[in-house]
C-alpha cells in the first residue's frame, strides 16, 4: 500500500512539474529551424549552442532546431513544402528561390526589413548583389543568402615541388593547364593510372562551368536553349580530349578506384589539381591529410576567357504554410536576423566549415586562414545557374545522360548538343502547354 501511495505521489509531482514547464513556455512563440547538422555530426553541438544562445538572450521566442543529413534534407524539405508542413525557417538552394516565391511558399522579407525599426535590422550592404538577385522575385526579397560557395583550383604543393616546380608555375590558361598537368600523370606496369595531373570532369568541375568561361551559356536571355554553336561543341571536345592519351576505360577505372577508397581523390593525393568548392577544404581537414596544398583561380580560355566560377550557395527562407499569424512571422524574422548577424555568421562558419554570405564576417573569419581566404576571393567571381521553370534540373539530371554518353564515346559533341537542345525544347513545349 505504501509503495502504491509513493507511486501516486510521484506521478502527481511529475504532472505538476510538466504543467509548470508548459506554463513557462506557454507564453513563448515556438518556431522550428531546419538545418543540416543532425545528431552525431561534428556540427550538431555548435549548431545547438547557437540556437540555445538565442533562446537564452530573450524570453519571447523559443526556437527548436531539427537537423538532417545533406541528402536527407532535400527530400524532407520537398515533402514539407508540398504537404504544407514546413518549418518556420529552413535552408534551400538560392538559385531556385523564384520557384518557391512564385508558389507563395515564402514570406516577403523586403516588407519585414522595410518595416523593421529595431537597431538590429538586416544590413543588405553586407551581402553580395549577385546572391541577392537570385533571392529576389518581383523586386522583393524572399530569402537571404546563407552560404557563399565558390569553385577554385586546388593544387598539391608537395607533389608540384617534388617535380621541380613552384607556385609561380601554376597555370592560368587552358593550354597552360594541360601542359602543366601532363608533368604529373603516372601509370603502373599494367597500364593502370595511379596518379593524374588534372581532369576537367573531376571534383566540382562542370560543363556549364567551363562554358561560362568562354562567355557562353546553356540558355539565352529569354531562357531558350542554345547549345548549337561551334564554340559549345569545342568546349565539350576540349573536356574529352584533355586526357586523350588514356582510354575511357583507364579513366573510368581510376575514377571508380577513387570512389571505392571513399576519400576525395585530391585528399588521397591521387589527383594533383582539381576544381572543387570550399567543402573540399573541410574534407581534407576531416581526413587528417598532412600534405601542403593551396587554392587559386581556375584557369580560363586562352582567348577572351572570363574569370567566373559556379557559386551554388544556400539560402535561408521563412516558410508560409498558410497557418502562421503575424506574431509567428515576426518571431521567425527575429531569429533570422540573429542568424544573419556578423557574430553568428562567424559562429556558423566555424560550426559547418562553410563560407557564409556575410561579407565583413567572412573577411574577419578568414584573415588568418590562407586557404579559406583564397576561396573567399573567388566568391567575388562566382555566379549561380539560372533558374529555368521548365527544366529546373537542366544542369544535373537533365544534362547528365547526354554528357555521360558523350564522354563514353557514344556520340560526337555536335550530336550530343543537338539531342540535348531538342530535349530541352520538348520540355519547354510541354511546360508551356500546361502552365
Amino acid at each position: 500500500m505504501k509503495k502504491i501511495f509513493t507511486l501516486i505521489v510521484n506521478v502527481i509531482l511529475i504532472f505538476i512539474l510538466v504543467a509548470c514547464t508548459n506554463g513557462e513556455d506557454s507564453g513563448k512563440i515556438k518556431i522550428n529551424f531546419w538545418h543540416m547538422s543532425p545528431v552525431g555530426s561534428p556540427s550538431y553541438s555548435p549548431m545547438r549552442r547557437i540556437i540555445n544562445n538565442y533562446n537564452n538572450s530573450q524570453d519571447k521566442v523559443l526556437v527548436t532546431g531539427t537537423g538532417f543529413s545533406f541528402w536527407d534534407y532535400w527530400d524532407k524539405i520537398g515533402i514539407a513544402i508540398s504537404s504544407k508542413t514546413t518549418p518556420s525557417l529552413g535552408l534551400s538552394t538560392i538559385d531556385d528561390v523564384e520557384a518557391r516565391a512564385s508558389g507563395k511558399v515564402l514570406f516577403n522579407l523586403t516588407e519585414l526589413i522595410d518595416n523593421d525599426t529595431s537597431d538590429n535590422n538586416i544590413d543588405l550592404d553586407e551581402f553580395r548583389d549577385s546572391q541577392l538577385e537570385f533571392a529576389t522575385y518581383n523586386d522583393n526579397l524572399y530569402a537571404m543568402p546563407f552560404s557563399a560557395t565558390a569553385r577554385a583550383l586546388y593544387y598539391n604543393l608537395d607533389i608540384i615541388e617534388e617535380k621541380g616546380f613552384s607556385e609561380e608555375d601554376l597555370p592560368t590558361t587552358w593550354s597552360e593547364l594541360k601542359t602543366f598537368a601532363k608533368n604529373f600523370d603516372e601509370v603502373d606496369s599494367q597500364g593502370r593510372i595511379t596518379r593524374i595531373g588534372f581532369d576537367p570532369t573531376y571534383g566540382n568541375a562542370t560543363y556549364h562551368g567551363w562554358l561560362w568561361q568562354t562567355g557562353l551559356d546553356f540558355f539565352d536571355e529569354d531562357k531558350n536553349p542554345t547549345l548549337n554553336t561551334p564554340k559549345h561543341a569545342e568546349v565539350l571536345d576540349w573536356i574529352k580530349d584533355f586526357n586523350s592519351e588514356f582510354s575511357r576505360n583507364q579513366l573510368k577505372t581510376f575514377g571508380e578506384g577513387n570512389e571505392l577508397l571513399g576519400i576525395n581523390p585530391f585528399a588521397s593525393e591521387r589527383v594533383v589539381m582539381i576544381v572543387d568548392d570550399d567543402g573540399l577544404n573541410q574534407k581534407i581537414v576531416d581526413a587528417n591529410a598532412s600534405f601542403n596544398y593551396g587554392v587559386t583561380t581556375i584557369p580560363i580560355p586562352d582567348e577572351d576567357g572570363v574569370n567566373v566560377n559556379w557559386g551554388s550557395g544556400f539560402s535561408i527562407e521563412m516558410y508560409d504554410n498558410g497557418k502562421r499569424n503575424e506574431e509567428h512571422k515576426l518571431a521567425a524574422f527575429d531569429f533570422l536576423k540573429y542568424l544573419m548577424s556578423k557574430e553568428v555568421q562567424i559562429e556558423l562558419a566555424i560550426a559547418n566549415g562553410w563560407l557564409m554570405s556575410h561579407i565583413s564576417a567572412m573577411e574577419e573569419y578568414t584573415e588568418d586562414k590562407p586557404i579559406l581566404k583564397a576561396l573567399l576571393k573567388e566568391v567575388d567571381n562566382a555566379r549561380d545557374k539560372i533558374y529555368i521553370p521548365y527544366a529546373p534540373s537542366w544542369h544535373g539530371n537533365d544534362w547528365q545522360p547526354f554528357y555521360n554518353a558523350f564522354l563514353d564515346g557514344e556520340k560526337t559533341a555536335v550530336k550530343t548538343l543537338e539531342d540535348a537542345r531538342a530535349y530541352y525544347l520538348r520540355k519547354k513545349s510541354n511546360y508551356e502547354a500546361t502552365h
